[in-house]
């Protein structure tokens, strides 16, 4: 603890610091129990002003609420030792589950209670219904923050935001987990904990020109995230760069991994085969590789392949898989640690706080001079 006795400018935020852990160790935790102005001003021995900005400090960062008789109290997320967790992307994808259960450990640690929301149909409209029904539990249930993963697709466009007004009318904190709830250049005003999906495609990009690659195409799911919507972007733009021109009738691919009548009809209006193919997850790429082959294309021998985050299937893939892998364990560590710094102070500005990202080159994306490409 600071030493509240010396005299500076800020002897409020001195006061306010220690009444706010005050308030955190639960010593105010019954209704209008907390110190009057006058109290305050006996205990520090400070002038009636520095102890109304004392307070205004502590009201500023969710700590303290005024009833309407000017009588103040701790706010009910102040002392909550209780934080919420929604996954809705857990049923689809095993790129969740370590991120879970270090949450979870990380929770037990610092002497939270956790609530992990299991978001478990794999059908998109229970899973929006279970989500709202996790939110609605969170409020009433007094907690202290939330950490939630967006839906995708339509449905996570009408779902987040309504989830999410849900927790500000609350007032619970939110830090959001892989991706915002808007597309780039938008952004919302919530935390986001990820990785720079912008240069992860332009890095994607770059690798696939590097190796010989000059068609490169996009293959789009139906509920295309929006981490794949900047990761083409940032394709896109990385393409552009370099000079390199999208086909003719564009160089996206609109289907699911395994549709291979899609998959036929979209080689058929190309004058040339694609060079790669960019997926917008290594469960996807595995789907779409076995889909490549049933065409007739053998990767990397005709058409390389890309994945992304770096999940156990990559490298059990034959050929093993080129994507960029996600440090898992590391954005648990940073949505934990950001949902405290706001629960401790909602003031904060939202930030993007961006993971390291590193390419994993394999056997999908082998140099064109390696072997003996098909020919067109």
């Amino acid at each position: 603890m600071r030493c509240i006795g010396q005299i500076c400018a800020n002897k409020y935020l001195l006061i306010a610091d220690e009444l706010g852990e005050e308030i955190r160790a639960g010593r105010y935790a019954v209704r209008n129990s907390f110190p009057s102005l006058t109290q305050i001003m006996r205990r520090f021995g400070v002038s009636r002003p520095t102890a109304m900005r004392s307070v205004a400090e502590l009201k500023r960062s969710g700590l303290l609420n005024t009833s309407p008789r000017s009588s103040m109290y701790v706010s009910k997320t102040a002392t909550s030792r209780k934080i919420g967790l929604i996954v809705p992307g857990i049923a689809v994808t095993d790129f969740f589950k370590p991120i879970v259960s270090e949450i979870n450990r990380l929770a037990h640690e610092a002497n939270y209670e956790l609530r992990f929301g299991e978001v478990w149909s794999e059908i998109r409209e229970e899973r929006t219904t279970q989500v709202r029904a996790l939110a609605e539990e969170f409020c009433d249930g007094n907690f202290a923050g939330v950490i939630y993963e967006p839906m995708a697709g339509p449905l996570g466009d009408e779902i987040n935001p309504v989830v999410l007004g849900m927790f500000d009318r609350k007032k619970i904190p939110v830090v959001l987990l892989d991706c915002d709830i808007v597309p780039f250049p938008q952004r919302s005003g919530y935390d986001v904990v990820g990785v720079n999906d912008l240069e992860a495609g332009a890095r994607i990009a770059n690798h696939l020109l590097d190796v010989g690659a000059k068609n490169i195409h996009f293959l789009i799911c139906k509920l295309c995230p929006i981490t794949f919507t900047n990761r083409l972007a940032g394709a896109e733009a990385a393409l552009n760069i370099a000079g390199a021109k999208a086909p003719k009738g564009g160089n996206v691919l609109y289907a699911e991994a395994d549709d291979l009548n899609a998959l036929k009809r979209y080689l058929k209006r190309q004058k040339s085969c694609p060079d790669a193919f960019i997926c917008s997850n290594d469960a996807i790429a595995a789907v779409f590789r076995q889909t490549l082959e049933a065409a007739g294309l053998d990767v990397p021998q005709d058409v390389m392949l890309t994945g992304f985050a770096d999940l156990q299937i990559a490298s059990l893939m034959s050929p093993k898989l080129t994507t960029v892998h996600q440090n898992r364990e590391m954005m648990a560590h940073m949505a934990f640690k950001r949902l405290m710094d706001r629960i401790n102070d909602p003031s904060l500005p939202p930030c993007d706080f961006f993971l390291p990202s590193n390419l994993v080159a394999r056997e999908s994306t082998l140099s064109s001079k390696n072997f003996k490409r098909r020919k067109s």
